[in-house]
């Protein structure tokens, strides 16, 4: 910190020296040899009411900036502020995040309400959604402007901090190591959470003592789950059919499809799709749509990326430690992001439309969470005592889950299907389409 300028003052010197350290070590280009670790870790970190519901798995396109100008229209002579720091997936998504340590909050409102432009470009630009994020001490006031998540540095610096360190800290250069620690130690001396570095210690020396057989039994089962994310749709699929409820079987690459029997009340074909090391799906024949043909149904995203879909899903990244630590499953209903704005926007009316009835199909453990993208949210225990193993015990939950959302709930898939074409019809007319969509 003494090499920033002393002229800036000590609150303002903190804000710089955190601000200039974030962006280098959240910045996957930079030389850390960190790759997107660091980055990814931050991302899946947000607290849960920023939204942030993006597919982090490859970051490899992200940019990251500070002192990112952002203004009322294009010009740089028009109103003006510089929030400090601008994670972006060009044209996808971007997550705004403004540091504070002390200072009160005179800009939220104005980055959220009045600015049209970031480093130029328009907010528009974002397809899939602009998150704002507010990192300030645990005991200071919280954003002026309510759509910003406030995160404390208490819990940014446990949940991103401590654990990048504890996983991965002998992994890491030497330098890129010292300067997790330093930046911990600094962001808890400037805010004053000095109680837990003893013990964290503590924790530090103990990995260190065990590295070599926590390395070991951590890659043995960081390769049984990375095997399982391409298993579990066939193994879902095996446990549906040994069950009675239908038969499965490949349907290309990373699908597998359930033909459901005549005795499950709701019927027909369903997709289970394996591509993504972080998104389950859970389709039905019919819920994915080239906006261009909608008559036709397609199982994966086309070349143009213009396409339509709802589902149901599960995330086996950003939900890992939950399922492993906690072991419970959480089980969501999607209203996709990469959809179209417009039809975000008219399936979400479609489907709160139908909330009190759709209420009344939900299984016990499931409920309409409010959200405009997951928008029904349960969670499943995984038994492991009560299964040959962790693995078992997932797919179990699982297919619950499956059954009493789908298999034997027949009015709600009917409901939500019944929203999806009527979002459709609203958006892009089936009359244009040349045949009705069934």
């Amino acid at each position: 910190m003494n090499v920033i300028e002393y002229s800036l003052g000590q609150q303002r010197r903190a804000e710089v020296y955190v601000n200039r350290l974030l962006k280098y070590l959240l910045d996957p280009s930079e030389p850390h040899g960190m790759d997107d670790e660091f980055l990814r870790a931050f991302l899946t970190s947000l607290p849960s009411d920023s939204g942030f519901e993006e597919d982090v798995h490859d970051l490899s396109t992200v940019d990251v900036a500070e002192q990112v100008q952002i203004t009322k229209g294009p010009a740089n002579d028009t109103s003006t502020g510089y929030l400090d720091l601008a994670i972006q997936s060009p044209n996808e998504w971007l997550v705004l995040v403004e540091l504070k340590f002390g200072a009160p909050d005179t800009q939220t409102e104005f980055y959220y309400n009045e600015a049209t432009h970031i480093g130029g470009d328009p907010k528009t630009d974002y397809d899939s959604g602009i998150y704002y994020v507010f990192l300030h001490p645990q005991d200071k006031s919280t954003a002026n402007e309510s759509e910003f998540t406030n995160w404390t540095w208490k819990d940014f610096t446990e949940d991103v901090l401590q654990e990048c360190l504890a996983d991965n800290a002998p992994r890491y250069p030497q330098r890129t190591a010292t300067q997790l620690h330093e930046l911990q130690d600094d962001i808890k001396g400037i805010t004053g959470m000095t109680d837990q570095q003893e013990h964290d210690q503590e924790k530090i020396d103990l990995y260190l003592t065990h590295y070599d057989a926590i390395t070991d039994v951590s890659e043995t089962f960081d390769e049984r789950w990375e095997e399982f994310t391409d298993e579990w749709a066939e193994r879902l699929g095996e446990r549906l059919q040994q069950d009675g409820f239908g038969s499965y079987a490949d349907f290309g690459e990373h699908l597998t499809a359930v033909e459901l029997t005549a005795n499950a009340s709701s019927g027909q074909s369903w997709k289970f799709r394996t591509s993504s090391s972080d998104w389950g799906m859970i389709f039905k024949d019919g819920w994915w749509r080239h906006t261009d043909e909608l008559a036709d149904e397609i199982y994966g995203r086309p070349d143009d990326r213009n396409d339509v879909r709802i589902g149901f899903h599960h995330r086996l990244g950003r939900n890992r430690d939950r399922a492993v630590r906690d072991e419970k499953l959480t089980f969501y209903f999607r209203n996709m992001g990469a959809n179209d704005q417009a039809f975000i926007d008219a399936f979400n009316d479609k489907f709160y439309s139908r909330q009190s009835g759709i209420e009344q199909t939900l299984p016990a453990a499931s409920s309409v969470t409010g959200n405009k993208r997951n928008m029904i949210e349960a969670t499943y225990d995984i038994e492991t005592d009560a299964y040959d193993g962790f693995f078992e015990a997932y797919v179990a939950a699982l297919e619950q889950a499956f059954v009493e959302h789908v298999v034997k709930n027949e009015q709600l898939v009917e409901l939500l299907e019944g929203a999806y074409f009527d979002a459709l019809d609203d958006v892009y007319g089936l009359s244009k389409q040349g045949s009705e969509v069934n």
